[in-house]
């Protein structure tokens, strides 16, 4: 089986979040948006730098699963006095199912090689077709696996730039992936999205330390050629 049947779900929900005008309730809707969700079974804590607050129309939780998007939370509940972003974009994370005996941190450099084929760029479009996205950055730091790219296809991520950051991290025996979209009429450059996205990270990882969830799942170091053996990658995405 290729990695892109195993990574599938996961975009399928990083997108699914994200139609229809794009969540944010607003209008009054919240008398307070929440700084922070947990999903999963095991309360995978979700949360964003200061000024972004999760829209609860948008969050998508089973136990297997969950997708979050976080905005502005003065557009989220409504209210001109609640806090807002420097950084006028927004996030997304979506978690994965649990894996067992993996480890993510150690073959960062065999994810960063397939997101560089065709069959990773396929999986990144919106479409489906590889010849839609261009990689613009890969970097690998902290543990994460960063990617900056960008997607020309038609898709349903109303009110977006066509280009992100993404972050691909372990949460306990997870895989978590945390994007940072521009909007079309705010558009933020690279280095914003960059600290912006390096700041969800860490808000993320901080949240869930106390638990322990945040901890790299242990196990066998598996060396990965291309294409992915199944064992690690299958465990991890599926």
């Amino acid at each position: 089986m290729r990695i892109s049947k195993w990574l599938s779900p996961l975009v399928f929900l990083a997108l699914a979040g994200c139609v229809g005008g794009l969540g944010l309730g607003g209008g009054g809707n919240y008398e307070n948006a929440p700084r922070q969700v947990q999903v999963t079974a095991d309360a995978v804590t979700i949360t964003g730098p200061a000024g972004f607050c999760v829209d609860p129309t948008a969050t998508r939780n089973t136990d297997d699963t969950g997708f979050v998007l976080l905005g502005n939370c003065a557009a989220i509940s409504g209210s001109a006095r609640a806090a807002q972003p420097v950084v006028p974009a927004l996030l997304t994370a979506a978690v994965s199912t649990p894996s067992s005996g993996a480890n993510l941190t150690a073959n960062l450099a065999a994810l960063e090689v397939f997101f560089l084929s065709e069959d990773g760029r396929a999986l990144l479009s919106r479409s489906g077709d590889a010849a839609s996205v261009q990689i613009l950055d890969t970097r690998i730091q902290s543990g994460m696996f960063l990617l900056h790219a960008r997607d020309s296809s038609a898709g349903e991520m109303v009110g977006t730039a066509s280009d992100y950051w993404r972050a691909y991290m372990s949460i306990g025996a997870r895989l978590a992936t945390l994007s940072v979209l521009s909007l079309e009429d705010a558009p933020v450059d690279d280095a914003q999205a960059l600290a912006t996205l390096t700041q969800f990270a860490a808000a993320v990882q901080g949240a869930n330390a106390a638990s322990g969830a945040a901890e790299v799942p242990q196990g066998v170091n598996e060396e990965l050629t291309t294409p992915f053996r199944a064992g690690l990658f299958q465990r991890i995405f599926r």
